[in-house]
């Protein structure tokens, strides 16, 4: 394998952020947790293992598409200036053959489940390339972000149920809002670029309140979490799980109060703990 070919690897690596999993793992933990609540605790392991594998093509055909649409953008930014599509390391044309790739490889592991989850699958392709449009139009890119990543917890209610519930939509919803509160943070981490090359994001959208809509958004996702644990009568290590995630939102608002573009990223990197915390407190009340 000549230098060429291992810099061409590096690249594609890159570009799916298989170096960065923590994007994977804020979809993977809320994923996950549906199947053992919609479930109660008995998931099927096949989908389980489906979805497992769906979260990681999908997310990584998500930052493809991404890149390939801000790649005007990104060389602007400091924190994205060194991305393939940038720097010239990966050829928008790859990106877009990769990205097709991906999604075709998701396809067919839908072949496994029913109808209802291929449906709903289709429209969250949709919303995953959506996405990064709507920065360049809609003040609140964000809230298609919280659908797009919440959008896995309808289809696993798809596969297991072939139906839709309220405890799924609530476990949506809870998962909406954290989201919301998670990716205003992350944006937080740009803000001063976003302003200078014309990009919106909820962190310039909500101005001097910010910091306040980030805690609202956090309490709105573990208010929902406590009526999930009572309604579908979870063991107390679950309520405890939700008291830890509070402390850690605490733990939050401290890193980001002074905007520190690296206190900020710390503070993003820090919901993987909330969600694999929450996911525990699932697992162990079965």
């Amino acid at each position: 394998m000549n230098k060429m070919t291992i810099k061409k690897l590096i690249g594609f690596s890159s570009l799916m952020r298989l170096d960065k999993p923590i994007g994977t793992f804020l979809l993977l933990w809320p994923t996950l947790t549906t199947f053992y609540i919609l479930t109660n605790g008995q998931p099927n392991l096949t989908l389980v293992f489906i979805f497992v594998l769906g979260t990681l093509f999908m997310r990584s055909a998500g930052c493809t598409i991404n890149d390939f649409l801000d790649k005007d953008f990104d060389g602007k930014v400091e924190r994205t200036r060194g991305r393939p599509l940038v720097i010239g390391t990966v050829s928008p044309q790859e990106a877009l053959i990769l990205f097709f790739s991906l999604v075709a490889a998701s396809a067919y592991l839908l072949t496994w489940t029913n109808q209802f989850t291929f449906m709903l699958a289709c429209v969250g392709v949709l919303l995953t390339s959506l996405y990064p449009l709507t920065k360049r139009f809609f003040s609140f890119p964000q809230v298609v972000l919280g659908f797009a990543f919440s959008w896995g917890i309808l289809m696993v209610s798809a596969a297991e149920l072939n139906s839709i519930n309220l405890v799924t939509i609530l476990i949506f919803a809870a998962c909406f809002f954290w989201i919301l509160a998670y990716d205003t943070v992350y944006a937080m981490c740009d803000k001063q670029d976003d302003i200078s090359i014309g990009i919106n994001s909820s962190a310039l959208a909500l101005g001097n309140y910010v910091k306040l809509s980030v805690l609202i958004f956090h309490f709105l996702s573990l208010i929902l979490w406590c009526y999930i644990g009572y309604f579908k009568e979870l063991e107390t290590i679950f309520f405890l799980a939700l008291f830890l995630s509070l402390i850690l939102v605490c733990y939050q608002l401290i890193l980001i109060k002074d905007y520190d573009r690296k206190k900020c990223l710390q503070a993003f990197k820090n919901n993987n703990w909330i969600g694999l915390i929450i996911f525990t407190g699932v697992f162990f009340s079965y």
